[in-house]
């Protein structure tokens, strides 16, 4: 029995997640996993967004996966993960989880929405745990944005009637609605988000965004190099600017982009795109000429 204030492993948040492998660390025999592959390639851990669940990087994750050990983890109250109850000590907790369980030192930490809140903010408490983060459409929230954080029961309602009315729309009308109508369906996706369309879901993640000030970024660590990136359809251009500046007093490598033709979940929109921005920033060469800086 655990000793009041003491975490037990049972303690810590069991988050759903799946895990592509790298053929460099399969075995060619059984293609299971090799215990001590002689050079590990880099993880990346994939944090979604609010409503969402993993399979938004269905696009992405194929373009990538031959190079990187892929974790796309279901956050806290959505879909695989809907045992756990939604904060974001319960979002690190499970990451970390992940880590040990699977011997992972540190990680690049890739997040869309509320998942790049989170990933900014794993970055602040684990800094060790992190290699990079790439974020997109989280810049702290300033004037109705904020407004609408800051009364997260009426957000949750809104969004929760949206949902509701979904269920009556097509699947193209749906996918329409992200600021796309040229957006191609990924099976069961669509099913995913209406099912965490819902208050219970929704109202302690906007309650948590509310806090989250350019303060928090200043705090992370100096050895922790980070992209925030906005969707310039979408996402605030002029938050983004302000967030990245924030960042580089803490660490001039860190940078703000905006991909001007992006909507806010553009990783259905161009997961080519998207792709390729993660691997040049992980890997430090040129990034695509869609990427704008916000200097």
């Amino acid at each position: 029995m655990a000793t009041p204030g003491q975490i037990t492993k049972e303690d810590v948040p069991k988050l759903g997640f799946t895990r592509l492998i790298p053929p460099v660390i399969k075995s060619e025999a059984t293609d299971i996993p090799s215990s001590s592959p002689s050079s590990p390639p880099p993880a990346i851990v994939f944090l979604h967004g609010a409503e969402s669940c993993s399979l938004e990087y269905s696009r992405v994750t194929p373009l990538l996966e031959d190079t990187y050990d892929i974790f796309l983890v279901d956050l806290p109250a959505h879909s695989r993960s809907k045992h756990v109850l939604f904060s974001f000590d319960n979002t690190m907790r499970g990451i970390i989880r992940i880590l040990n369980t699977h011997q992972v030192k540190a990680a690049h930490i890739v997040g869309l929405s509320l998942g790049g809140f989170l990933a900014l903010e794993f970055a602040r408490q684990y800094h060790d745990r992190v290699l990079s983060v790439w974020c997109t459409g989280c810049a702290p929230f300033t004037g109705f944005r904020m407004w609408f954080m800051q009364h997260p029961r009426l957000l949750s309602g809104v969004v929760t009637l949206a949902g509701k009315a979904g269920k009556l729309t097509t699947e193209k009308l749906f996918y329409s609605t992200l600021g796309a109508s040229n957006l191609q369906p990924i099976p069961g996706l669509r099913e995913e988000v209406q099912k965490n369309q819902n208050m219970a879901t929704l109202t302690p993640v906007y309650e948590e965004l509310a806090h989250i000030t350019n303060d928090n970024l200043t705090a992370i660590q100096a050895s922790v190099r980070v992209m925030i990136v906005a969707g310039g359809r979408l996402d605030s251009v002029a938050d983004t600017k302000t967030a990245g500046e924030a960042l580089q007093r803490t660490n001039p490598a860190s940078c703000a982009y905006v991909v001007r033709d992006a909507i806010h979940w553009w990783s259905l929109q161009f997961p080519e795109l998207f792709a390729r921005g993660i691997r040049a920033w992980i890997e430090g060469t040129e990034m695509p000429k869609e990427y704008e800086p916000l200097k």
